[in-house]
């Protein structure tokens, strides 16, 4: 009959104005994006807005069209990964989705995205769950979101309280790490001693940042501290130094102090530098001066000499004329003339002292130090120079005892150290000794600090006549070096407050589970790690490594790249349930582990040095989010392809809130005609048939209700006519977080079909009631026939051997009675020999119908039967027509060693097969034959399979009826195969036969296992 003719569906025009209604009415934000892209035409800079319908207004608290752009509203959507998700969107235009708990710019919610590219659009749809009971794996990402945020500005607040007291410290502060002395930290104080910027030093080793440095010792000094752990304190050091683009030479003071890590090993070594070059270069004009002094009072004393000398030659010469006057007073015109002469030489040299004496007071009245000579052993000034005057505040006069004029130093023993030094003849030097020095205006003690010599002056005899005092004020030194030494221990204390501060802080990282690192410079060489992060990696060392050395798996994901661009741009990342994959060096096994995580840069001297890696390790709530979703998107999909039906209902109007199509199917609306109206508005014609009560009553008891193959009057999708349906429907309620109901779900199916096959089937029972006593009648019939066949068959075929016997001995009378001639005769012979051949088939084919006719099902018992040993006898009972028929015979049966089966009946369907395989073989090859045995699905497979001459497709149909011969150049009954397949049938198996003319045939038997 011709197929009926297909109506095809008309194209439907979309109704004008339809896409602002469904933007309208969808309960889901709807956004329409249109990328910004850069200069070079294919990277996505931003995102401007083209729409939002009503829901993402209200949920984003924004007009339908915002001016600003995506990034300029939400900054944070880059961190956090949004805008990635966004643009591999657009650039995908597949449907992309992804989940996050969005807690910035604004917003506090779990956020569900699915964006798909259409044309030059980006088409986003969101929902949030601000509305609905957080889940506990929400709850606690939420938590540890904020946990983490809490850290990190514990973490940044830390680091920039550290990088505060490095920079802003008063005193120059380094820290060296490794073997080449690398110079990890470096303050602006420190770099200006070195005459570099920090940018050019810190990073490097010390010798290559500053070369200035090379072969004076330093970074020998560095290692060797961190050989010893033993501190080397450095006074007044010289080091040839870059000072305003020349080679100088400057003093320092300086420490190098071990830094040490939680574990005790050393982190690096802390240097604290104090340029001493101006003090050291004061002491050394001082010292110059005190060997001009030095000078200055040998000449004096050579002078003194001389004037002692002329004092001596005075007193002799008076003593002459003395004895002259006495001894010779008669001569005394006479001489007169002489001694006014030696007496005007004398006061020559008199006159000469003098002017010697006024040199050396102008000379010591000009030296930068306070002088005076004290004679006699009351310390009586004779003379002192204006810096005197001033040290003593204009209180020394001359003839005065010291002890006078500064009674304050009695106490203080300066008077003890002049008389032994007037007693011994021995100098006295005093450095820096403090004085406290009356000041006679205000009356108030003033402390000075001093270095002097006490030098005894001597005369002509070699006796202690006084002391020079040579006194030089060194108090502003003094001052300067303890206010420098106050400075060093504040330093020092603050140094030793900042270690013990970045040890709590390191404490800190190491006692929190958070997996926390600083990599230094742009290769990302490890500075430090806690022993979170230590646990990702064990059995690799990275102390002072890079990434790229110590975690390859981190360069093949992104990571390193990730690090360069923070330490290319200073732009901080947050990485949000990133994936990171770690091979354990052992097992060679890959854990994959996610973390929330963030790169940031950090600097000195405005320079970005390093980056901070802050990281936590939320494998479990992205593994509880995926699972989640994975059960989720189950129960979406179980709900959409439930084949019951299943519908929502809200609140006291009933609001359909979910239906799958099961439940359209029954209503005779599709779910978008429902969802979002009350039930009895959407589905008016189930008023009134009871159901107002029914659903009240589950509302209010908050009781379940079953209905069953309830009646119902229901609209068909087809015309909307309401025809009687019947449903099995349980109304569940639905509880809030107190127990109240707050809806019903509507689970069912309809059971209209089998109810009408049900009355349908009932009606047909009672028929067939009728036919089965009738077929049961009929059965018995058959069954009385069946056994009087098999009985008429035996007794055919016993009943006619006899005849059969009779008329074989017949023929061998005839052959003895007949004449020679006769058995000679034309014809005779053949026609006697067709007819002993007509009797032998005839012996035959009743055999064989004996045979067939003990072929009852189950007749033979089953036994467990050695087939390796079965196949053998077989083949030995086959060796005369194998050997003839020149085959090559070869079995696989050791798959199959034993089988429950009739051992006769198994060695006959072998027998038949095999035997038929060789007598039907092809005469223009050699013949081969294979038999097999396996085992599969609980039974044993035997294939026969031979290359002979193969069958037509109309002969495989009558190969197995009984009697039928397809080939008629080999003797055979046609009875084998019909008894092979009767007694593989009645054993519950089947034969099957695949065979190809030309080819070859292959049986195959299923025998149960």
């Amino acid at each position: 009959m011709p197929a009926p003719p297909v109506s095809l569906p008309l194209p439907i025009a979309e109704p004008e104005g339809l896409l602002d209604v469904l933007l309208n009415i969808s309960l889901t934000g709807i956004i329409l994006f249109r990328p910004l892209l850069a200069a070079d035409g294919e990277t996505i800079r931003d995102l401007a807005y083209v729409r939002l319908n009503r829901a993402a207004q209200q949920l984003l608290q924004q007009p339908e069209q915002p001016t600003e752009t995506f990034l300029t509203l939400y900054p944070n959507a880059q961190p956090t990964g949004v805008f990635a998700f966004y643009c591999a969107a657009f650039r995908s235009g597949r449907v992309e989705r992804h989940q996050m708990l969005y807690q910035h710019d604004g917003l506090d919610g779990y956020f569900q995205l699915v964006a798909q590219r259409h044309s030059e659009l980006l088409v986003v749809s969101f929902t949030d769950t601000n509305e609905h009971p957080r889940t506990a794996v929400e709850e606690a990402l939420r938590v540890s979101q904020a946990h983490e945020q809490k850290m990190y500005e514990s973490l940044k607040t830390e680091r920039n309280l550290l990088h505060a007291i490095l920079t802003q410290s008063p005193v120059a502060i380094g820290l060296f790490q490794g073997d080449d002395c690398t110079v990890a930290a470096a303050n602006d104080q420190l770099c200006a001693m070195w005459g570099y910027a920090p940018a050019e030093v810190v990073g490097r080793p010390l010798l290559e940042g500053v070369p200035e440095l090379r072969g004076q010792g330093f970074a020998e000094l560095i290692r060797q501290v961190a050989d010893t752990r033993t501190p080397f304190v450095g006074t007044e050091v010289a080091a040839d130094v870059l000072q305003n683009g020349q080679v100088e030479t400057r003093y320092f003071n300086f420490v190098y102090q071990p830094l040490y890590n939680a574990d005790g090993t050393v982190l690096g070594i802390i240097d604290i530098v104090i340029d001493v070059t101006e003090q050291v270069l004061a002491r050394q004009r001082v010292q110059e001066l005190n060997e001009e002094l030095a000078s200055i009072n040998e000449e004096l004393r050579a002078t003194n000499e001389e004037y002692l000398n002329a004092n001596a030659a005075l007193d002799h010469t008076q003593q002459a004329l003395q004895l002259l006057n006495e001894e010779l007073e008669a001569r005394v015109t006479r001489r007169t003339q002489e001694a006014q002469v030696a007496l005007r030489e004398a006061e020559h040299q008199r006159e000469q002292l003098q002017v010697q004496q006024s040199l050396l007071q102008q000379i010591m009245g000009q030296v930068p130090a306070a002088i005076a000579t004290l004679n006699g052993p009351e310390h009586r000034y004779s003379f002192f120079n204006d810096q005197y005057r001033v040290l003593s505040a204009g209180r020394a006069q001359i003839g005065l005892p010291v002890a006078q004029v500064l009674p304050e130093v009695v106490d203080q023993g300066f008077i003890d150290l002049l008389d032994g030094v007037f007693t011994m003849g021995e100098a006295f030097a005093g450095t820096e000794m403090a004085v406290l020095l009356h000041d006679p205006t205000t009356g108030q003690p003033e402390q000075r600090y001093i270095d002097f010599i006490y030098q005894p002056l001597f005369d002509a005899q070699h006796r202690v006549q006084g002391v020079l005092a040579f006194i030089l004020d060194v108090t502003d030194r003094v001052l300067a070096r303890q206010q420098v030494d106050t400075l060093q221990a504040e330093m020092l204390a603050a140094a030793q407050q900042r270690a013990r501060e970045r040890e709590n802080l390191y404490q800190i990282f190491e006692q929190t589970p958070a997996v926390i690192c600083v990599l230094r410079g742009s290769e990302h060489r490890f500075e430090y790690f806690n022993s979170a992060y230590q646990k990702l990696f064990p059995g690799r060392n990275m102390h002072g490594r890079t990434i790229a050395e110590t975690q390859p798996e981190a360069v093949a994901q992104g990571f390193v790249e990730l690090l360069d661009q923070v330490y290319q741009t200073g732009e901080t990342f947050f990485g949000h349930a990133v994936p990171l994959s770690i091979e354990d060096l052992e097992t060679q096994e890959i854990q994959t582990i996610y973390f929330n995580f963030t790169y940031q840069a950090y600097y000195e001297a405005g320079q970005t040095v390093g980056i901070s890696v802050f990281a936590y390790d939320v494998t479990s709530q992205v593994l509880a989010r995926q699972q989640r979703d994975a059960q989720q998107a189950e129960l979406q999909r179980i709900f959409e392809q439930a084949p019951m039906a299943i519908a929502i209902l809200r609140g006291a109007e009933l609001r359909v809130e979910l239906a799958n199509s099961a439940v359209g199917d029954i209503w005779g609306r599709s779910p978008a005609e429902v969802v979002g109206r009350p039930y009895f508005e959407a589905m008016p014609e189930t008023a009134g048939q009871g159901f107002e009560e029914i659903l009240a009553g589950v509302l209010q008891t908050g009781e379940p209700f079953l209905i069953t193959e309830a009646p119902v009057q229901l609209p068909r999708q087809q015309n909307r006519e309401a025809l009687t349906s019947y449903v099995n429907f349980v109304f569940q309620p639905l509880y809030n977080a107190q127990r109240q109901t707050t809806g019903i779900v509507a689970v069912g199916i309809e059971v209209t079909e089998q109810v009408l096959a049900r009355q349908q089937v009932q009606e047909l029972n009672n028929e067939l009631q009728t036919t089965n006593k009738t077929l049961g009648q009929t059965n018995q019939r058959l069954a009385r026939i069946n056994t009087d066949l098999d009985t008429f068959v035996y007794t055919a075929s016993h009943d006619l051997k006899a005849p059969i016997a009779n008329l074989e001995g017949l023929l061998i009378a005839l052959r003895e009675q007949l004449p020679v001639e006769a058995l000679q005769a034309n014809l005779v012979p053949q026609l006697l020999e067709m007819m002993d051949g007509a009797v032998s088939r005839f012996q035959q084919t009743l055999v064989h119908l004996t045979d067939v006719s003990q072929l009852q099902p189950n007749e033979a018992g089953s036994e467990l039967v050695d087939l390796p040993t079965l196949v053998e006898a077989v083949h030995l009972d086959l060796q005369p027509l194998l050997a003839a028929a020149n085959t090559t015979f070869t079995a696989d049966v050791d798959a199959c060693t034993t089988v429950h089966f009739s051992a006769k009946n198994l060695r006959s369907i072998l027998y038949n097969l095999l035997s038929n395989a060789v007598k039907y073989r092809a005469y223009d090859r050699s013949a081969m034959v294979h038999l097999r045995c396996q085992r599969k699905d609980e039974e044993v497979v035997l294939t026969v399979r031979d290359n002979g001459l193969g069958l037509a497709q109309a002969q495989q149909e009558q190969l197995f009826r009984m009697f039928r011969r397809l080939h008629s150049h080999v003797e055979g009954s046609g009875v084998g195969l019909y008894m092979v397949k009767k007694i593989v049938e009645n054993a519950g198996g089947t034969i099957t036969v695949e065979s190809q003319p030309g080819v070859g045939t292959t049986f195959t038997v299923y025998l149960p296992g």
